[in-house]
């Protein structure tokens, strides 16, 4: 029951990774409009959206910090280190 447990814990922890890599597509798709705006791109709405964006990567840090615990907690606790669940 307990590695089940920790098999669930190691898939969360990989899909909160996944979803911090993922949080980038939006500025990444921001930035192909280029790293400066025009003022028809900024009327467009392109400004607003890439505040957005660069507002949705801001916490990214924080979550790599809860990411890198539970896997140090994993780590810990089984032995092993189970960054990719599917190994397991």
């Amino acid at each position: 029951m307990r590695n089940r447990c920790y098999a669930l814990l190691a898939w969360a922890n990989f899909a909160l990774l996944a979803a911090a890599a993922l949080k980038f597509i939006p500025i990444i798709i921001s930035l192909t409009h280029g790293i400066h705006l025009s003022s028809e791109q900024i009327a467009a709405g392109l400004a607003d959206e890439r505040a957005w964006a660069q507002d949705l990567i801001s916490d990214t840090p924080y979550l790599l910090l809860v990411w890198l615990s539970v896997a140090v907690v994993l780590r810990r606790q089984t032995g092993r280190a189970m960054l990719k669940p599917w190994n397991s």
